[in-house]
């Protein structure tokens, strides 16, 4: 005759349930442990993003700036010149000839007109520009004779002559010290970058970017309070502030940035990510 049947024990039956459970605890803490990697990677890309970005922005404003070109060099706060346009003197009109005809490579309606805030001359002698603000709508001259007078100074207007325009109303500006035909003169921007209260992320920092004669702009949130600019004069010290005397013998500013994000759905999880770039500029003195 056959063995009889026998179910489990209760013994067995309790080892059973242990074992199980530790199985699915430790599949569990796999899990939450790859789930919170994967959010802490999500972060950690995000406040890489917000660093890069703001560095990318600053450092593109400070390639393109002239010599001089700085003119607020703070901890929190960083107004630079650069150039919309800049262009050789190609022909004169007006009382006194007070206008001039510049080459526009594309022509104004390529810039950005909405951002210029004056015009430069350059001084050959010094290699110093001689800066002074004035919106566009005041000096635009239009385009009208522009390129007949450049052509009748030599310059080659052919199937270009809508890249030749009028700028104005330079007595206002420069007196009768106006460009002469062979000058460079310049249509410059002003930018101002300031470490602020965010308007997007409450009780964090932002790195905003303001336009001379428009509103601030928030370009990168979730910037520690750590973050500041610095400055050289030369050598390798770089300070927090320079003053209005000495910012012309700035040639390279350091932006000393700590980005930090929250995670929104992990209340603990926070990720910070420093970055310190030193960008010289090529202008410089």
């Amino acid at each position: 005759m056959s063995a009889p049947r026998r179910g489990f024990t209760l013994i067995e039956t309790l080892i059973a349930l242990v074992l199980s459970s530790l199985v699915i605890i430790l599949v569990s803490s796999t899990f939450l442990l790859q789930n919170r990697y994967q959010a802490n990677q999500v972060l950690l890309a995000g406040v890489q993003d917000n660093a890069r970005a703001a560095t990318d922005l600053l450092a593109r404003e400070l390639r393109s700036s002239m010599r001089a070109g700085i003119l607020v060099a703070g901890p929190r706060t960083l107004t630079v010149r650069s150039p919309v346009a800049v262009a050789t003197v190609c022909g004169r009109s007006g009382a006194f000839f007070t206008n001039i005809d510049v080459h526009i490579d594309g022509g104004v309606s390529r810039m950005a007109t909405e951002e210029i805030a004056g015009v430069a001359v350059l001084d050959e002698s010094t290699g110093a520009w001689d800066y002074e603000r004035a919106t566009w709508s005041f000096v635009d001259g239009g385009s009208g004779g522009s390129a007949a007078r450049c052509a009748g100074n030599g310059a080659d207007t052919l199937n270009a002559s809508g890249a030749f325009h009028s700028i104005r109303r330079l007595i206002f500006l420069f007196g009768l010290d106006i460009p002469d035909v062979g000058e460079l003169v310049m249509l410059f921007r002003e930018t101002t970058f300031r470490i602020d209260d965010s308007d997007l992320e409450p009780g964090v920092l932002a790195l905003f970017r303001e336009a001379y004669g428009r509103d601030p702009v928030e370009f990168a949130s979730g910037i520690d309070t750590t973050a500041s600019f610095r400055y050289r004069l030369g050598g390798t010290t770089y300070q927090d502030t320079v003053d209005a005397g000495s910012v012309d013998d700035i040639d390279a500013v350091r932006l000393v940035l700590d980005a930090r994000m929250r995670s929104q759905s992990l209340p603990d999880a926070e990720v910070t990510f420093g970055l310190s770039t030193n960008l010289p500029l090529v202008n410089a003195p």
